[in-house]
């Protein structure tokens, strides 16, 4: 009778492990969104990178374009003047 008793205590403990396992899944079920979502998630996290070079980038056009007209505005400019003299 005793190896009964031992028999049932571990059938008992597989199918709480079971269960367990069960409440698990049926727990991760609600947390995790659906495959579309979870895909739609991942594209925008490896979209963020490409959007901020785009902003780097525009960030760094515009102040080649400064820098540009500052160096236009220099040259256009005469760095002496000639006076007549009567």
């Amino acid at each position: 009778m005793e190896q009964k008793k031992e028999e049932l205590k571990v059938q008992t403990m597989e199918k709480e492990l079971e269960e367990l396992r069960r409440d698990f899944f049926k727990f991760m079920e609600f947390c995790v969104p659906p495959k579309e979502v979870r895909d739609e998630i991942a594209k925008n996290l490896y979209t963020i990178p490409l959007s901020l070079l785009k902003i780097m980038r525009t960030l760094l056009d515009y102040e080649i374009k400064v820098l540009e007209e500052r160096i236009k505005e220099t040259e256009k400019k005469p760095k002496s003047k000639r006076i007549k003299i009567e």
